[in-house]
């Protein structure tokens, strides 16, 4: 009986551990055939905006078994494949994404082996500009134009630049009459060029949305700088003598050193010969202008003598029956003076001795002139003479 119940014990034992044994077995046929690979991942992703398109560029460290990779966006309706060739150590991958409406994306990248497996996402975020961006920038500001008449050069002050203005380009003409195109650096805040006088300048700005940006965007118009207060020329002046003008040579002198381009003193003067005050004198400049601006020099005496300072500045396009019959002294010699055309350009009253260089600018609205008159009311010493060294206008081509 005792090996009986032995026996029974045995085999109900063997039964449990067949049974334990079993259960522990049956995980095994869930798994797969061979474990899942999950080829090395995108790395260090960086994204450079472009004009409705984006560049995509990352690291591949490790794995060399990587053949192709797949950029995902708009939530993986839409993407783009690039081939990878890999070669020893760290490889860079890069791919243009193209067609992309402006606004901002995040992408997923996975990279994929030869055996087709798929890599766990990496992610990244990027914008893309177009149109709306392309609709705010402007031109970069000009904060002033100089022109000289010694050297036929404009000088052009630029405005700081925005940090994403990349140059401003330049049409202009030379004084040959040549078309020339030059590129302003965003570093550069001054730039000269020759200049043909009365030319159209035109400008126009790039920009980069960011300083990596893969595209440019060149604001939609062109601008054109304004050139304002150029020297007249004076190599076309010459006298003109009209009814009770003065001969401006007394002692010596000739009105003709009034336009040499230089302030003096004795003989280089023009000086009148006692014909008393007001008295006037007519200049033809040689063409009709926009006079902006006049300046006189007194002699370069220290003792002033006769400079004036008060005087009138008239001015006229055609001097066809434009004499006046009064003299300069007459207190109607004004009105006939407007009645035969003439338009006061600027009544001048120096503060100060007559001598120095000294600029007004002419009365706002006044017309193209080409026939000057200058009527002297008043000198430094109350004489009934006066002289000048030198005088200038300015226009507006």
């Amino acid at each position: 009986m005792k090996h009986i119940k032995w026996i029974i014990i045995l085999v109900v034992i063997g039964a449990l551990m067949w049974a334990s044994c079993s259960k522990q077995d049956d995980w095994k046929k869930y798994l797969p055939a061979s474990p899942k690979v999950y080829p090395g991942m995108a790395e260090d992703i960086v994204t450079y905006p472009g004009n409705n398109r984006l560049k995509i560029t990352w690291l591949l460290v490790s794995d060399p078994t990587i053949t192709s990779a797949k950029v995902f966006w708009n939530n993986g309706h839409d993407s783009a494949g690039v081939a990878i060739a890999r070669k020893q150590g760290v490889d860079t991958v890069s791919i243009i994404v193209s067609n992309l409406q402006e606004t901002s994306y995040t992408f997923q990248i996975f990279t994929y082996d030869k055996e087709g497996n798929k890599s766990v996402p990496a992610y990244v975020s990027g914008r893309v500009y177009g149109a709306k961006y392309h609709g705010t920038l402007l031109n970069r500001a000009v904060q002033s134009v100089n022109y000289s008449g010694d050297t036929k050069l404009i000088t052009i002050t630029w405005g700081r630049p925005d940090t994403v203005n990349v140059g401003t380009k330049l049409w202009y003409t030379d004084e040959q009459g040549v078309a020339k195109e030059m590129t302003v650096d965003a570093a550069a805040n001054v730039a000269t060029i020759p200049w043909k006088v009365g030319t159209k300048i035109y400008y126009q700005s790039k920009y980069m949305p960011s300083t990596h940006a893969i595209d440019s965007f060149a604001v939609l118009t062109k601008d054109s700088i304004t050139v304002t207060d150029v020297p007249v020329t004076k190599n076309l002046w010459r006298k003109i003598d009209l009814p009770n003008d003065v001969a401006g040579d007394a002692w010596g002198t000739s009105l003709a050193w009034i336009w040499d381009g230089k302030g003096g003193d004795y003989p280089e003067i023009y000086h009148t010969g006692g014909e008393g005050m007001p008295h006037h004198f007519t200049i033809d400049l040689g063409a009709a202008y926009n006079l902006t601006k006049f300046e006189n020099i007194g002699r370069t005496n220290a003792n002033p003598y006769h400079n004036p300072t008060k005087f009138e500045v008239w001015g006229i396009a055609d001097i066809t029956n434009a004499a006046t019959t009064l003299p300069g002294s007459d207190p109607g010699w004004k009105n006939e003076a407007i009645a035969k055309g003439w338009t006061l350009l600027k009544e001048v009253a120096r503060p100060d001795n007559g001598t120095a260089p000294y600029k007004v600018d002419l009365l706002p609205g006044i017309p193209p002139v080409r026939y000057i008159r200058i009527r002297v009311l008043e000198t430094i010493d109350h004489n009934i003479d006066s002289h000048m060294s030198e005088i200038s206008f300015w226009y507006n081509p």
